[in-house]
């Protein structure tokens, strides 16, 4: 078979060895003992064409069995009460309760809203299905079933789900293997559900099987906390803020590798990890324990398949199947009877009493016990074996460090010993290195925050080029009438961009690949000015802004001597532009623009003064703009974002691995001519008399590299500095002045109600605090968006109402402050 390289998935795999599995290695050889770990009872059914759930609704107990030949039916346990033809395999179903739908305790004690949603892919028609089953407004309450939504899908080789913050998530691969997620959000006034493709992966050939496996994080909790982590918890005084307590995984059965684990947030990084891989072991089936559904008491000592009744319970220490918040993750190969199971900390294979030829997988929890549901290839049949103990011993690696941890007895030690098992592995950020005359006396209080989950209501239409395109936007304030505000962004692969703060793209601009814009007010009585950073002619490109329309019109290109442009921002200081523009390398220039109305102005005054009058040719040109050199210095490493603080005349500038310099841009020297010829060399012997940076905010948990984006954001009377903490999505927010202590983190999630995503790995930012009108009306926050999802798509912008931005700030402020 040819290989398929996978451009889209970086393949990340990690090995580490087990420190206790040397404890047990003198018996490896020994493994395949006289008795079984796992007995296997036959229950007759293919798990491959056939799945049933059992729901407790309205104080019915009713059975949802979902059928290849047999389509969907509900019965309870005498008769069945409702069906719909086809042929289906499913792909997910949940109970919406009366809670979830907005109801109070006197709706609930007089209604039956509560109802079933069950998504299947129907093998005839390629679609993904959605059916809603519920009790009829009736006199007998008989079980309706009802179909809301189809999407249609080009095939099916493997189907999995999970409910997650409250909403139905399923991955549908298909023969391609082309990986498509999927999220089914009830609607609110109906029963109706609504799928939306989150995102397309290509993951290549063999995946037989997926599981998502979902981690609550939370120190203590009991089942009947399911509710407070099942959604997203609300942050008092905001309608949109929320912080999230789950970790989700999509595990992949590969037949010709191994089990690939993957994140399974839409946001995360594309990257997969092989967590288990042995010769001639090809894994055909994966499912999951996650969390809740797991959460039981279970007697510590019950033993394998051995029934667990009331009076051993009683006589035993009561533990947990999965501890706290965690998943257990099971899979098989038709190669070995048995199965094996994967924690944080260990993986083991149970043997089965049987030789048999396990294709398929399923967990359910019943009670207190789970079983394993195996179907086997051999004999076409489902077995059924208690995992309970199993399920213990595993997790008893956290505690004993010399659990019994066993492979296959055909496998060898070396085999063995190299099991990849999976590691989470923690991003790491450089420490910043300091100039010798830079003051880094700065203390920096980094306390852990939860980030404040905001969301967008408006997305800007995607930008032309595939890949990382979209960079930097600026917000250009229409002062005549601040509704026809426009967004300014870089796509920097070929044009600068303008959008309205609906986020329709109103024009493109083709220059070349700028990186970073910036806006400056009253060039010229009709013109406002954009000035963005372009890489393929290293130059700084100039645009007018219509003061009355917004629309730009390129002026010209100001060369400048870096190798490779990249950052850049824009400022007026005492009624001078400025520039201020790096290089990947870490040098900065500081220009300051020439300005033809004071050109003109001068001109004006000399006509007037009646001695050698001006001719109209003297006169400058409005188009003509150019910049004088009046500052050179170099960061570290590699800089992009910075901003200044007009008012106190401070620019900040962001080193991408290490963290913020602050810069006193109140004094304006400007160097001669000869100077600038000299500034082409970089090594060059340059003295200047302007300020030298000092690095004010290193990289500190919770913030990750990069820093990137940079802003000010007025609350209250008081000015912050947002940073992007693109390393793990979110924003930094920090006080402007010393000693520049973190105030929060913000993230920017999905708008579900509005179909736009949520916002990871931003590269440019800006922010506003003037009344745009509308939703806008005390301000605007826009974020590059570097994985654009639901559905994946090119790379585009997100708007978010300053109002929101606010309530966030004050949050932590408060929360700080108590």
């Amino acid at each position: 078979m040819n290989k398929v390289k996978n451009k889209l998935t970086r393949v990340a795999i990690k090995t580490s060895q087990l420190g206790f599995c040397l404890a047990v290695m003198a018996g490896a050889n020994a493994i395949a003992s006289s008795s079984a770990d796992l007995t296997l009872a036959n229950t007759g059914a293919g798990i491959t064409t056939e799945s049933e759930t059992t729901y407790e609704l309205n104080g019915r107990t009713i059975s949802v069995t979902i059928s290849e030949t047999n389509g969907l039916t509900v019965s309870d346990s005498k008769n069945m009460l409702a069906s719909q033809k086809g042929h289906f395999v499913t792909a997910g179903s949940y109970l919406v309760s009366n809670e979830s739908v907005g109801e109070s305790s006197a709706e609930v004690a007089s209604t039956t809203s509560a109802y079933i949603q069950t998504l299947v892919f129907e093998i005839n028609s390629q679609q993904i299905r959605s059916y809603t089953i519920g009790i009829k407004n009736a006199p007998n309450h008989a079980i309706s079933i009802t179909q809301t939504s189809a999407t249609d899908v080009k095939d099916s080789e493997a189907l999995c789900s999970a409910k997650i913050d409250g909403k139905l998530q399923f991955i549908n691969i298909d023969a391609l293997g082309m990986l498509t997620q999927y999220l089914a959000i009830p609607d609110k006034s109906s029963n109706a559900l609504t799928v939306h493709p989150l995102r397309t992966l290509a993951i290549g050939p063999g995946i037989k099987s997926c599981a998502l496996g979902v981690s609550y994080h939370a120190s203590n909790y009991t089942a009947s906390d399911y509710t407070a982590f099942d959604y997203s918890v609300s942050v008092e005084g905001t309608s949109h803020a929320r912080t999230k307590h789950v970790k989700q995984t999509i595990y992949l059965a590969d037949e010709y590798a191994g089990v690939w684990a993957m994140p399974a947030d839409e946001e995360a990084e594309v990257e997969r990890t092989l967590i288990f891989n042995q010769p001639d072991t090809p894994v055909e089936g994966v499912a999951t324990l996650n969390g809740f559904e797991a959460h039981k008491e279970v007697p510590a000592g019950s033993g394998t398949n051995r029934p667990i009744t009331n009076s051993s319970a009683a006589n035993s220490t009561p533990t947990t199947i999965l501890g706290t918040q965690g998943t257990v993750t099971a899979w098989v190969s038709p190669e070995h009877s048995g199965l094996w199971l994967h924690n944080t900390c260990a993986t083991s294979f149970f043997d089965f009493d049987q030789d048999i030829a396990p294709e398929d997988i399923s967990l359910l929890v019943t009670g207190d016990t789970v079983h394993a549901n195996i179907y086997d290839d051999h004999s076409g049949s489902t077995l059924t074996t208690n995992i309970t103990h199993a399920i213990a011993t595993i997790n008893s690696c956290h505690t004993n460090q010399e659990s019994l941890i066993k492979t296959p007895s055909s496998f060898n030690e070396r085999s063995f010993n190299e099991t990849p098992m999976l590691k989470d592995t923690d991003l790491t950020t450089e420490t910043p290195t300091k100039n010798g005359d830079v003051s880094t006396n700065i203390t920096n209080e980094t306390p852990i925050f939860s980030a404040i989950e905001l969301q967008p209501i408006y997305e800007t239409d995607v930008v032309e080029n595939y890949g990382d395109a979209a960079d930097d936007p600026a917000i250009w304030i229409n002062k005549n009438d601040p509704a026809k505000s426009v967004v300014i962004g870089t796509n920097k692969k070929g044009s600068l961009n303008t959008y309205n703060l609906q986020g329709e793209l109103v024009a493109s601009h083709k220059v070349g690949r700028v990186n970073n814009v910036g806006v400056a007010y009253d060039w010229a009585p009709q013109h406002d000015i954009a000035v963005a950073s372009n890489r393929s002619s290293n130059s700084m490109s100039v645009f007018f802004i219509d003061k009355k329309t917004g629309e730009l019109t390129f002026n010209t290109n100001i060369p400048t001597p870096l190798n490779d442009i990249y950052g850049l921002c824009v400022f007026s200081v005492n009624n001078h532009t400025q520039v201020l523009v790096n290089s990947t390398d870490g040098r900065y220039l500081r220009y300051l623009l020439s300005s033809p109305t004071d050109v003109n102005n001068n001109a004006i005054a000399k006509t007037n003064s009646h001695t050698n009058p001006v001719s109209s040719a003297e006169k400058a040109d409005p188009s003509q703009i150019s910049a004088t050199l009046i500052h050179n210095f170099e960061l570290p490493s590699q800089p992009e974002g910075c901003v200044v603080d007009t008012t106190a005349q401070i620019a900040y500038l962001g080193e991408e691995g290490a963290g913020i310099w602050a810069l006193d841009v109140s004094e304006i020297k400007t160097m001669p001519s000869s100077t600038l010829a000299k500034a082409v060399n970089k090594h060059a012997s340059i003295k200047l008399d302007n300020k030298t940076p000092m690095f004010i905010i290193p990289i500190e948990s919770p913030v990750t590299a990069d820093i990137e984006g940079l802003s000010l954001f007025d609350v209250d009377g008081v000015r912050y500095l947002i940073a992007s903490s693109q390393g793990n999505n979110q924003y930094a927010v920090y006080e402007s002045e010393a000693p520049y202590k973190l105030v929060g983190m913000i993230s920017i999630g999905p708008n579900y109600d509005k179909g736009i995503d949520g916002v990871s790995e931003t590269d440019g930012l800006e922010t506003t605090n003037a009344n745009l009108g509308g939703p806008f009306k005390n301000g605007l926050l826009v974020v590059q968006d570097g994985r654009n999802v639901m559905p994946s798509q090119r790379q585009n912008f997100k708007l978010v109402t300053g109002d929101d931005l606010a309530d966030a700030i004050r949050t932590h402020v408060s929360n700080r402050n108590q």
